[in-house]
């Protein structure tokens, strides 16, 4: 038909623990640096799966409801830093 496939942000879906997740991995990831194995070790998945959800989630960052929803989980995400940072 048109030849090119639409991606599509599911907005709800960042609200559930898979989505909460995926945000913390590309976040911790990508805007704080640290390690994929200090990552998949707090979120309790592999090194692996932690690469997927960066990978994911970087075809999104052009757009503005993903940053707003990257913005709603700041406090998620200090959290998470705190508690990586305590266990090292």
């Amino acid at each position: 038909m048109y030849g090119f496939l639409v991606c599509m942000l599911d907005k709800k879906f960042f609200h559930t623990p898979e989505g909460l997740k995926q945000i913390l991995a590309y976040e911790l990831y990508v805007n704080h640096g640290l390690y994929q194995k200090d990552i998949a070790d707090f979120l309790g998945c592999s090194n692996n799966t932690v690469a997927n959800y960066v990978k994911k989630l970087k075809k999104y960052t052009h757009l503005k409801d993903f940053k707003i929803i990257l913005e709603s989980k700041t406090q998620d995400i200090q959290e998470a830093l705190g508690v990586i940072k305590n266990t090292k």
